[in-house]
């Protein structure tokens, strides 16, 4: 076969599509939900554990059961087409028949980050106009306050001591003036209803997802089952799932972030294999959780380290045959040092590869698995999309090897940003037809398809725990108290939570240095601070900085008024054994 001559421009070439059939190249999305998807895909998988969480096994029947029965009760308690159900849990099983739930009566769902405060949550909840919000272990306080200051009609609670406890029973009778639900008592609740199910389409809003917030509030992205379903069959097309060995994967990174959900726990469904949810990952958890012999990974280099660090010494991790690192970059020596410790415990050729992706693309853009990897790369661009490489200010197409701003083109790019029509029309283009999202990462695409990352519009860091902590956000609100002219934070290793941050304060005019303003501006931060424009944001507990050092200027690039963060960086771990730590109760 006579080999096709390149043009030079990944978008015309399609060099990723090389060597993949017809049909991979232009795959059918089914026009269905996602939750009548999985059961069509999964139909002779009855018997095979879906989810394993903490003490309960779940089965793929079972998951089904239980989604039918609880959308019954969601109806009975008025949820209707198009609404949109909020969530706040860790990544517990019930989170996942929850959504599903939602698909099959044509809810949209959406994940709120369970350690928000209740201003944030409320805010979302009057966003959204949520009528149910179902959350975790929330006291009864805190849900009068939930009622009172939101529109919501029914909040449904899983107590911590029914977490392990799946069993929708039938002993409860709801009243008009119940407005707390015990989650295990939606069985009872379901009985009533018998209605027919409104139709649910590939069209229909499925999910809601969030940006990283890195550079303001988050923006809520509204995803479609076709853009779900899109992702997935990129996904498995790309990597041919058969190539990813093994049965069991282990979803750590919480359902409040992109690949926490949408890639890893609903792709690990679409492929018919057992997800093992990890709500309470750290350092003192981890081993519990590799003891459940996962065979594939979705990890970051947080999470890495994570294991490199606390995982026994005689732990046998031969069950372990991929890493996928996402959120951040594994640089190719870390990944090294991943495989030589995997080695050390028994796994002989672990595959360890980076993707990468955004809220906007289903959390993938690039594939690692099932191709020849690069460590030095993000993995190859999904089959069956469209890439390209522009210059950010000119919109001109780079060539192949020629960095400037990738975007992606294909069935996976979001509907919409939730009511914001300007940052929606701001964040697509098109060319040639086809509609492009600007996924605000640097990098280049070479002539076999693989890009490789060269940076990124925001900073941030990933715990332990494995949640994001963008700094440009966090200065952004310090920057926001009286006393302080201007702020950077940097990121500062950590022996727990693997990193911390550590901010460089320069304070406004007549405003005095000392320990006692450290205190007074750690207890500020500690509550709701008013930006620019009057709205009130409040930063969880692990993005209050652990340090501050006031200085009298900030370091500057040369020739640049851009600060100097790696020159802050290296300070700040420098004087890592000097420095004075902010306790936090």
């Amino acid at each position: 076969m006579k080999e096709k001559k390149l043009t030079g421009y990944p978008s015309i070439d399609k060099p990723q599509n090389n060597g993949y059939s017809f049909f991979e190249k232009n795959p059918i999305i089914p026009n269905l939900s996602v939750y009548n998807s999985l059961k069509l895909i999964n139909m002779l998988y009855k018997d095979r554990d879906a989810i394993d969480c903490l003490d309960v096994k779940v089965t793929y029947g079972k998951v089904f059961d239980d989604a039918v029965t609880i959308s019954r009760a969601l109806k009975e308690l008025g949820v209707k087409k198009g609404q949109i159900v909020s969530i706040a849990m860790p990544n517990y099983y019930q989170a996942v028949a929850s959504f599903l739930a939602c698909n099959r009566i044509g809810a949209v769902t959406t994940f709120l980050n369970a350690n928000a405060g209740e201003e944030e949550i409320c805010e979302y909840l009057n966003l959204f106009e949520s009528p149910v919000f179902i959350n975790f272990d929330k006291n009864p306080k805190e849900n009068l306050k939930y009622k009172n200051n939101t529109g919501v009609k029914h909040i449904i609670t899983l107590d911590k001591r029914n977490e392990n406890n799946i069993s929708l029973h039938n002993n409860y009778h709801l009243t008009s003036n119940d407005y707390v639900i015990d989650f295990n008592s939606l069985g009872s609740i379901a009985e009533f209803q018998k209605k027919g199910l409104p139709e649910n389409s590939s069209k229909n809003d499925s999910l809601i997802l969030f940006t990283s917030g890195s550079t303001g509030k988050p923006k809520s992205v509204v995803l479609t089952n076709e853009n779900i379903l899109a992702a997935g069959t990129y996904l498995k097309n790309s990597s041919h799932s058969k190539s990813l060995n093994g049965d069991k994967t282990l979803v750590c990174v919480p359902f409040t972030y992109p690949y926490g959900f949408a890639t890893s726990t609903l792709m690990t469904l679409l492929i018919s294999k057992t997800a093992i949810l990890a709500p309470n990952m750290s350092k003192d958890t981890i081993n519990y959780y590799l003891k459940k012999k996962p065979n594939i990974i979705f990890g970051s280099p947080a999470l890495l380290d994570l294991i490199m660090r606390n995982a026994e010494k005689d732990l046998d991790l031969s069950s372990v045959t991929t890493y996928i690192s996402g959120g951040d970059f594994l640089l190719p020596s870390k990944s090294e040092q991943g495989k030589e410790f995997f080695r050390e415990h028994g796994a002989q050729n672990v595959e360890i590869g980076n993707g990468s992706g955004n809220a906007e693309t289903v959390s993938c853009g690039t594939n690692p698995t099932g191709i020849e990897i690069r460590p030095e790369t993000a993995g190859k661009v999904l089959v069956g999309t469209e890439a390209i490489i522009v210059d950010p200010d000119t919109m001109e197409e780079k060539k192949y090897n020629e960095e400037g701003l990738m975007c992606v083109s294909g069935k996976h790019v979001f509907k919409e940003y939730y009511k914001d029509l300007e940052q929606t029309k701001e964040a697509k283009f098109i060319r040639d037809g086809k509609t492009y999202f600007k996924t605000g990462t640097m990098g280049f695409i070479d002539k076999d398809g693989y890009f490789t990352l060269t940076g990124r519009q925001s900073r941030f860091y990933i715990l332990s725990t494995l949640n994001k902590v963008y700094c440009d956000y966090v200065q952004t609100i310090i920057t926001n108290l009286e006393s302080v002219n201007e702020c950077a934070v940097v990121k500062v290793p950590d022996e727990n939570m693997l990193y911390v941050n550590k901010a460089y304060i320069v304070l406004n005019n007549g405003i005095f240095p000392s320990e006692d303003l450290k205190k007074e501006i750690l207890e500020q931060l500690e509550k709701p601070i008013k930006n620019s424009i009057g709205e009130y944001e409040q930063l969880k507990w692990y993005e209050i900085p652990t340090y501050i050092e006031f200085v009298k200027e900030l370091p500057l690039k040369a020739g640049t008024e851009k600060v100097n963060y790696s020159l802050l960086e290296q300070d700040a771990i420098e004087k890592l054994d000097k420095g004075k730590k902010l306790i936090r109760e």
